[in-house]
């Protein structure tokens, strides 16, 4: 543009488009008041667990935790939770 006229500090001038990005986050969780307890149950009952425990803790501890997890994901429900001014609520 140019300089002031009683100064030499110079104008300047220019366009920016500004867009808004969705901040609100949504959490989940497993709602496990609707679990289907019955179905985890039978199910840890047909695991051979001499079998899936023999061998060192570690490998053991990793075989028990992935099989709980499997469980979790199955027979448990997930919700997705978003609160005011999208922030977490959990409850």
């Amino acid at each position: 543009m140019g300089k002031f006229a009683t100064s030499d500090h110079s104008l300047l001038f220019w366009k920016m488009n500004v867009g808004r990005e969705d901040t609100s986050t949504k959490a989940i969780r497993f709602d496990y008041n609707k679990m289907d307890l019955n179905g985890i149950r039978e199910e840890l009952r047909r695991c051979n667990w001499d079998e899936d425990i023999k061998g060192n803790v570690n490998e053991s501890s990793v075989l028990f935790k992935r099989r709980l997890l499997d469980l979790q994901h199955k027979y448990v429900p997930i919700v997705r939770v978003r609160g005011e001014n999208g922030e977490n609520k959990f409850g």
